[in-house]
């Protein structure tokens, strides 16, 4: 055995032996768990020891949907989530500006009108205040309306004139002059005149994300970040260079969000151009946008918005095509995934799903749906049936449930949301952060599952509180369940014999702590393959 590690509260998340003492790693691989007598019978001569001093351990945390570059990248563009006014998002625009006068774009994310006290977007003239000189492009939290300022607006020649991309929305003032909001497909009018990075901004942020990932024990992901396949060849050689210089310790999952047939191609020859060593990095799902957020009211619904009669939302592709880019992937053996969250949306990729299976039967595909946040009956009696895997950001609860209702009226919120009954259907989910829409603490996203809570307590019994997962329910959706949805069920997502020796240490017992304190609950150290990559070795002495 190279490694014994011992006298720790180890919950394994393995049916056939849910807690144990200690377990032994060899190869990055758990080669035996057991109580502490069992385990030390193992040792041999240069085995290492590790005293867990009673600490709890769980299997790596897995995010089933985010995106690491954005995670990355976000301590270069201003931090606008605590704007709690539009004069705030100004000032908090403001200082950035003034911090960085060479940088060509003043660039912002993280706002939400939901926070301001008239609940109305800003707009070109408000960050106008920022900086009139110099382009300003603020997006939105749910990264899927962002406002422009009068000059950025010039520089992408957008007018009243201006004709809206399909799939997107250029919002116009009542004299038909462009507000500076953008949503969905118009978001790249503007964002494609961006600044371009380098290999060595991509293989920066790859490692910022990285760095933040694991320090809140997570040790694997499916992340969008090729989009479009934008950069794709860059950001591809940056991932390679990072794990021949042995700095990129995170496991990697792409999903490669595309929308043309003509990309289905192009992604076919980057998965067979470029290759990794094993349970490093690899190709995922496919990935369709297929609307938008419910705080942007760009997400497509059946219905009207209660608080909007006269929008249903944007549905970013049709039908036809969402059926023709999920045969294709299909066809190639790829997993399909795809980014909904109305209901209009979702029915759509039931149909895309039925379509390709029919045509190719599949006994066991799990196409996925991220987000799956307003659904109804039909549609998860549906997704059982087909075997679709539902990707969950449990931490959005906290963050929407002020304006769940007064977007879908109440009848509809009963089932938005519905991770209770998602999983009470036996419908497969796995647990993410859509980072850096919310925190990719996982630790936050089990407290919000539990208690159906912001991370002040309310509402106090927790909104819609019959969806609240048991604290297993929970820890599930973030180890086995992400490692389910891609096909890893085998290797991660468990502290059991074979798996990949990914594993944290914490500083509670999740099982013994009240539900209000699990967001409190921190990580001691994590660890990749049963090698430390944050925190300490010692976690008595991290304890202290």
């Amino acid at each position: 055995m190279e490694k014994i590690f011992y006298n720790g509260k180890v919950v394994t998340v393995d049916a056939a032996r849910p807690r144990a003492r200690a377990f032994a790693v060899v190869n990055g691989r758990i080669a035996a768990v057991g109580s502490n007598a069992a385990v030390l019978a193992l040792r041999q001569a240069g085995t290492g020891l590790v005293d867990l001093s009673g600490a709890t351990v769980l299997p790596g945390f897995n995010d089933s949907h985010m995106h690491l570059l954005s995670v990355g990248s976000g301590p270069e563009k201003a931090d606008l989530s605590s704007a709690t006014s539009r004069q705030e998002l100004v000032r908090l625009g403001r200082e950035f500006s003034q911090e960085h006068p060479d940088r060509a774009w003043v660039l912002g994310r993280g706002w939400s009108q939901e926070s301001f006290p008239d609940k109305t977007m800003p707009s070109r003239y408000d960050l106008d205040e920022v900086a009139a000189n110099r382009p300003v492009y603020f997006v939105r939290v749910c990264g899927h309306v962002a406002v422009a300022n009068s000059c950025a607006l010039a520089m992408a020649g957008i007018t009243e004139n201006t004709a809206p991309p399909a799939g997107g929305q250029i919002d116009l003032d009542a004299h038909g002059t462009p507000t500076g909001i953008l949503r969905e497909n118009a978001l790249g009018l503007v964002a494609n005149l961006l600044p371009s990075y380098t290999l060595e901004d991509y293989k920066r942020m790859f490692v910022a994300g990285a760095n933040t990932a694991i320090s809140y024990g997570i040790t694997s992901v499916t992340s969008d970040d090729i989009g479009e396949l934008a950069d794709a060849e860059l950001k591809l050689e940056a991932l390679q260079e990072l794990i021949c210089e042995q700095r990129f310790p995170l496991r990697y999952n792409i999903q490669a969000r595309v929308s043309r047939p003509e990309q289905v191609e192009r992604l076919r020859v980057l998965r067979e151009r470029y290759t990794f060593p094993p349970h490093t990095v690899e190709f995922g799902p496919l990935k369709l946008m297929c609307d938008g957020s419910l705080g942007g009211r760009t997400a497509a619904l059946n219905e009207p918005y209660s608080d909007d009669p006269a929008n249903r939302g944007v549905a970013i592709l049709p039908e036809e095509r969402i059926n023709e880019m999920f045969a294709l992937a299909h066809a190639l053996g790829w997993q399909v995934s795809a980014h909904a969250i109305g209901d209009r949306t979702m029915e759509m990729l039931l149909h895309g799903f039925r379509h390709m299976l029919r045509q190719r039967p599949q006994r066991d595909a799990r196409p996925r749906i991220i987000h799956a946040q307003i659904t109804n009956e039909h549609i998860l009696n549906a997704c059982r049936e087909l075997g679709v895997v539902c990707d969950i950001q449990p931490v959005f609860v906290a963050n929407d449930h002020p304006f769940v209702e007064s977007r879908v009226g109440q009848e509809r919120a009963k089932l938005s949301y519905a991770w209770k009954t998602m999983l009470d259907l036996g419908i497969a989910a796995g647990g993410g952060s859509d980072a850096p829409v919310a925190d990719c603490n996982p630790l936050l996203g089990i407290y919000a599952a539990v208690t159906r809570q912001d991370t002040t307590g309310n509402p106090p019994n927790g909104w819609l509180p019959e969806q609240k997962l048991t604290l297993e329910e929970a820890i599930h959706l973030f180890t086995l369940g992400s490692a389910f949805a891609s096909f890893h069920e085998f290797i991660l997502g468990s502290i059991s014999v074979h798996k990949l020796a990914d594993f944290v240490v914490l500083s509670d017992d999740l099982t013994q702590v009240s539900p209000a304190a699990l967001k409190d609950v921190t990580v001691l150290a994590t660890y990749i393959g049963g090698e430390c990559v944050y925190g300490t070795t010692n976690p008595r002495h991290a304890q202290r």
